[in-house]
């Protein structure tokens, strides 16, 4: 113990700073990923400012060949052929119903809302421009 009753642990201080640089040594490469303030390089151009009209060059990646989109496109089918219809139904009959009771709201909504506005007039925080004049 040192004079002032604190104990000392110089290898419990040693390890977690050595475990803090470790973590913070993972972290700077993420780190720096994140926070990446490179300039633009069709910004660096001189006297050129970028054209967002004009289609940039090849898309990175390749394309499909038409023959691999055929097969893609095939195989999509094949697996929405293998769909249940009567989920499809049900999925139609569902929306119907609530299509429904979205118009019958929509066409009584407004005058019930504008109803219940006009009964308040004359009290106090009534909005007066709804009130009839």
């Amino acid at each position: 113990m040192n004079p002032s009753g604190i104990k000392r642990s110089r290898s419990a201080s040693l390890v977690l700073m050595l475990a803090l640089a470790v973590s913070l040594a993972a972290c700077s490469q993420q780190l720096s990923k994140t926070l990446d303030n490179s300039p633009d390089p069709e910004l660096d151009r001189p006297g050129v400012f970028p054209n967002i009209n004009v289609a940039g060059g090849e898309p990175p990646g390749k394309l499909m060949t038409p023959a691999e989109l055929k097969t893609a496109t095939e195989g999509l089918k094949a697996k929405g052929a293998r769909n249940d219809p009567r989920t499809a139904e049900a999925a139609r009959q569902h929306s119907a119903t609530t299509n429904a009771a979205l118009e019958k709201t929509a066409a009584t909504h407004a005058k019930k809302a504008l109803s219940e506005i006009q009964e308040r007039c004359g009290e106090p925080g009534a909005d007066a421009t709804k009130c009839p004049q």
